[in-house]
């Protein structure tokens, strides 16, 4: 029932979201039982549907774990269950082909109890025969597939056993049903997340980045392409301490490479224009603040525009689910996507953006659950608009306009001022909303104010303690639509 509440208070808020403290599109729950479903990925079709793959199993029993894709093509999403086994699939990726047909890879064990890449695809109608893309010799480990705009479909994984590991890579013609040669890399060890991928760019050349893990700190960033013609390295700058790579290309094919560095928890952006060398790595989340981790997959949208997403499970930022945007050189400070604030879960899991159009987004996150004793895990997902107009980074300059201030003293015991600023006359609403987005009192409510700097005193003496959102929003006389979000606590 708590689920449902979240679910039904929050599809109440705009889809339409200025950049802001905290993204308020509808929330709609994908899953919630008591199976663990994790490692989701989703990506918009060229019509704009959503899809997704993840992997779901029974509690904590890995041997139970199987591999489900989801679509809303229909208006609603609905569910098929690509494996029927008792043994272990995992790591699922998927893409498109040129018309449209979806492509999905994933890492599952063979007759001799090790761990294979395996893949389907749906262009006969339905998912037919798995293919196996790997056999024999070692486990393979954290695979990762991109569709080419030809006929082939590329795999980058890992060996996983005692002694020496290799990363590697190895393409399959779903036209004429043919294998390519096992092309190795280089040495390098599995990690956890995202150690590796590949992706594929307008001019059909694939770009690998992997992680060698060469100790608990990760490793070098590798990344080879095919643009001269056969797959060649070329250097990141990247040669210690990188983790957790992930790769996106953008429509003027710029390659976007998004990693952690081990020794200051921070993630970066290190971009590369095709033909050319890397830019010098640029900072995209706070210093000192939380451990982001576990991104599933990253994006840009039509306009070139990076999306990332990512969990924090450490103070002093809160325990949830954020994104960040970046365009050049300027980011945006996090927005919170989810806070578990009402103690429903006990851990966060990965989490994936989708981006197409400009700002149109779709941001799935699991968060872990204990039910009955058990290990659980949801898929939420997030849709709408974020109209990025006041991205900002420290060092530059943040132009003149709509200004909702933070509330000052934060945290407060029992009042706190609320300040804002509008460049125009405009309808006004300052509202404050609970941490699951029911609204607990209006300050302002469709006033017109004139061009001008507001201040209010806030008092919370009814309220209970704990993380609340304000909301201001603001209506131009030529109807422009103006909403920017923060966050405040109360502590008694």
């Amino acid at each position: 029932m708590k689920i449902l509440l979240i679910v039904f208070v929050l599809m109440l808020t705009s889809v339409e979201s200025k950049s802001q403290g905290y993204l308020n599109f509808p929330l709609d729950t994908i899953v919630s039982d008591e199976f663990y479903n994790y490692r989701n990925m989703a990506k918009f079709d060229a019509n704009g549907k959503i899809h997704m793959v993840n992997t779901r199993q029974f509690h904590t029993n890995s041997a139970t774990r199987e591999i489900f894709y989801r679509n809303n093509v229909s208006g609603s999403f609905v569910t098929t269950r690509l494996t029927h086994n008792n043994t272990d699939d995992n790591y699922a990726s998927f893409g498109f082909d040129s018309q449209g047909f979806v492509h999905i890879g994933w890492e599952q064990r063979d007759a001799g109890n090790l761990f294979q890449l395996i893949y389907k695809n749906n262009r006969g109608g339905t998912f037919g025969d798995s293919v196996w893309i790997t056999s024999g010799g070692v486990n393979k480990a954290t695979p990762f597939m991109a569709v080419g705009k030809d006929s082939l479909v590329h795999f980058v994984y890992y060996t996983y056993s005692t002694g020496n590991n290799n990363a590697y890579y190895r393409n399959y013609n779903f036209i004429t049903n043919q294998l390519g040669p096992e092309v190795f890399l280089s040495a390098a060890m599995t990690g956890s997340e995202n150690d590796i991928e590949v992706a594929v760019d307008n001019n059909n050349k694939i770009h690998i980045i992997y992680c060698t893990n060469v100790n608990i700190n990760g490793g070098a960033l590798r990344y080879w392409t095919n643009e001269s013609g056969t797959l060649t390295e070329i250097p990141t700058g990247i040669s210690a301490n990188g983790e957790y790579p992930d790769i996106t290309i953008d429509n003027g094919n710029e390659i976007h490479i998004v990693y952690r560095l081990a020794t200051d928890k921070r993630i970066y952006v290190l971009r590369r224009l095709s033909g050319g060398n890397f830019q010098t790595p640029l900072a995209i989340s706070p210093s000192s603040i939380g451990n982001p981790s576990y991104w599933r997959s990253i994006d840009t949208d039509d306009k070139g525009t990076l999306f990332v997403t990512y969990q924090n499970s450490t103070n002093p930022a809160p325990r949830g689910f954020f994104l960040i945007h970046v365009i050049g050189n300027n980011v945006s400070q996090p927005i919170l996507v989810f806070e578990d604030s009402t103690a429903s879960y006990i851990g966060r899991g990965s989490s994936s953006v989708a981006a197409r159009k400009e700002g149109e987004l779709a941001v799935t996150f699991d968060p872990t659950a204990s039910r009955n004793g058990n290990v659980a895990s949801d898929i939420f997902l997030k849709k709408g608009t974020l109209i990025v107009t006041d991205i900002k980074n420290p060092s530059i300059p943040i132009p003149k306009g709509y200004v909702l201030n933070q509330n000052y003293p934060n945290p407060f015991n029992p009042s706190t001022k609320i300040s804002f600023e509008i460049p125009e006359a405009s309808i006004i609403k300052l509202k404050i909303f609970s941490s699951i987005g029911n609204e607990v009192m209006s300050v302002i409510n469709n006033e017109k104010k004139q061009k001008g700097f507001y201040e209010y005193n806030i008092n919370f003496s009814d309220l209970t303690t704990g993380i609340y959102f304000y909301r201001l929003t603001a209506i131009s006389d030529n109807n422009i639509k103006t909403e920017i979000t923060k966050k405040l606590i109360f502590m008694k």
